[in-house]
């Protein structure tokens, strides 16, 4: 029937309306191929013998000869030849398997995914691969350029403003305050840092990529940049490596490595150097799954040290070395790391939560308690506003680092970063009303002008997809009204077997399509119109009545009431 009846008030919940979605939304709505299943009026999951059960009934209800009228006999002759090739299709092994993972195409292409002989799953996953494949190479190409901007604004001036003392000369009258303008406030802010960072990756092999970037930054009128090159090599799939160097002064060289002993284990390691007059700085991470979603990690981290002679005298060096202890795991809605290093120059207890919200979108939540930092915690969201599009808000306090205010927008690996600092220290009331505004923002304007835009968009798009498929729509609603012109004297004997028991099920009034606001009175003139979304499928529901019971397996229906003699009930 009419696929569109129901999208705004039942496929696409309030709570998921995303730009995205229209996208989707025109996948779902366009024409689809001949469901076999729903044909037989079978759920996916239907063995042979119950497949066979459909087949008989439905022969019964749509064979040419059980039909007298000429009319009906030529309709029957029609649906019989559907029937028959769904079930072909549906009661063959093979062609079942091609079917579920193809659709009706794969039953006409020729089959290259594996040898006749392969078992259902074995094509399965073989295809799933191959699938997996062709969607990793569409995404890498779609990834390949990054790049970021870091605009760190400064604006302690305005919350906290410094008014320097009014000096007047010796019997002179103090000189009247100037008169400052509403942009004056907004004007004490300062640009405190701007940093820029792009890269460009390109393969140079079927194992084999290579990575150029770039990167500065300028503060207070003062800054520098550097050009790295990376190339990234997969050795096997449980070994890959990399090494990093910067191409200008000062230089700096890197290689990491990261092994998979097993699927529940890993080994990464890093060496990095700026000089070779001292040995690297080694830092190595070993991790098992503890549990089917935890996974612990230790880290060792070297700093700066010296091998028989080779590296000096690194007592006076401050990077010292460090041991780390961590635990991270998630769910589907949720994930969460703990983190415990000790060190002879820092420590810290750092925690950070995260949880999955409607509309794709994020909460964090992290602290870190640490021996130089002192204590800082900071809450963010992230919100997905289109395809590829993010946006993201953070608060960041602590003692003594005060009080920050982050936005981040993000789109095909480009990012622009806004940190904007409120207080160099702890400000509750600053950081109070820095995590309610925005937020209060937020979702004033998620509630009162992006979700109402969305509803439309979904709304405008449904009425194109209408106009556009308005043939085929109709094609589908004629074929349904000849369906059940053969049922009706089918419908007309099982109504007078119901009748007939005590607890029979007869079907008064069944309506197909999204009712709404729509008020029917099942008392009216039977042969009044119905409104155009709306189907009367009263005769069908009374044909599928075996044994006083109704069956429509999933997947196949919309129908959301029907009414019998006592009462209502749902499908």
């Amino acid at each position: 029937m009419d696929p569109y009846l129901n999208p705004v008030d039942q496929s696409i919940p309030d709570n998921d309306l995303d730009d995205d979605e229209l996208s989707k939304l025109e996948q779902e709505l366009a024409p689809k191929a001949t469901d076999f299943y729903g044909i037989l009026n079978v759920s996916k999951q239907a063995t042979e013998e119950e497949i066979k059960d459909a087949y008989k009934k439905l022969c019964r209800y749509f064979h040419p000869d059980k039909h007298n009228n000429e009319e009906n006999k030529k309709l029957a002759e029609t649906k019989f030849q559907v029937i028959q090739k769904a079930y072909e299709v549906i009661s063959d092994p093979q062609k079942r398997a091609i079917y579920d993972t193809y659709g009706e195409e794969g039953l006409n292409a020729k089959w290259e995914v594996g040898p006749k002989f392969k078992t259902t799953q074995e094509m399965r996953e073989e295809y799933e691969r191959k699938a997996k494949l062709q969607r990793e190479q569409e995404l890498d190409s779609l990834v390949r350029s990054r790049g970021e901007v870091q605009i760190s604004v400064n604006a302690t001036g305005i919350f906290d403003p410094y008014e320097p003392p009014v000096f007047a000369g010796f019997g002179q009258p103090m000189a009247p305050p100037k008169k400052k303008g509403p942009l004056d406030t907004l004007s004490r802010a300062q640009l405190q840092q701007l940093f820029m960072r792009h890269s460009f990756e390109g393969q140079l092999g079927p194992q084999t990529r290579a990575i150029i970037s770039g990167s500065m930054v300028s503060r207070n009128g003062m800054g520098g940049g550097n050009v790295m090159g990376t190339v990234r090599h997969t050795v096997s799939p449980k070994l890959w490596a990399e090494a990093t160097s910067t191409l200008l002064h000062p230089r700096v060289l890197s290689v990491k490595t990261y092994y998979n002993p097993s699927s529940d284990s890993f080994i990464n390691s890093v060496a990095q150097t700026r000089t070779f007059y001292a040995p690297p700085i080694l830092t190595v991470t070993a991790g098992r799954r503890l549990y089917a979603t935890t996974t612990g990690y230790i880290t060792y981290r070297t700093g700066e040290w010296s091998l028989l002679g080779w590296g000096g005298d690194v007592s006076r060096k401050m990077d010292k070395s460090s041991v780390a202890l961590g635990v991270a795991g998630g769910k589907k809605e949720s994930s969460y790391s703990v983190e415990l290093q000790t060190g002879i120059i820092s420590s810290h207890i750092a925690v950070e939560y995260t949880h999955k919200l409607p509309r794709n979108a994020q909460l964090r939540l992290s602290g870190v308690v640490s021996s130089t930092g002192g204590l800082s915690a900071s809450i963010g969201s992230d919100h997905k506003v289109s395809e590829h599009t993010r946006i993201g808000m953070s608060l960041e306090c602590g003692v003594p680092s005060g009080v920050m205010v982050k936005f981040r927008v993000s789109r095909l690996g480009q990012k622009v970063v806004l940190p904007i600092i409120l207080s160099t220290e702890f400000d509750l009331q600053l950081a109070f009303f820095g995590a309610v505004v925005p937020v209060s923002v937020a979702v004033a304007l998620d509630q009162l002008l992006l979700k109402p835009r969305r509803r439309k968009q979904i709304k405008e798009k449904i009425q194109q997809l209408r106009e556009e498929h308005a043939e085929y729509l109709a094609m589908r609603k004629q074929e349904a009204l000849e369906g059940q012109q053969l049922m009706i004297e089918i419908a007309a004997r099982k109504m007078r077997q119901e009748e007939k028991k005590q607890d029979g099920l007869v079907i008064i009034k069944a309506w197909y399509g999204h009712l709404g606001d729509i008020e029917i009175d099942e008392d009216e003139n039977e042969n009044e119109e119905l409104p155009e979304e709306i189907i009367d499928v009263s005769v069908v529901l009374q044909s599928l009545v075996n044994d006083s019971r109704v069956t429509v397996p999933g997947g196949h229906t919309k129908v959301r009431k029907t009414n019998r003699q006592k009462g209502n009930f749902d499908f």
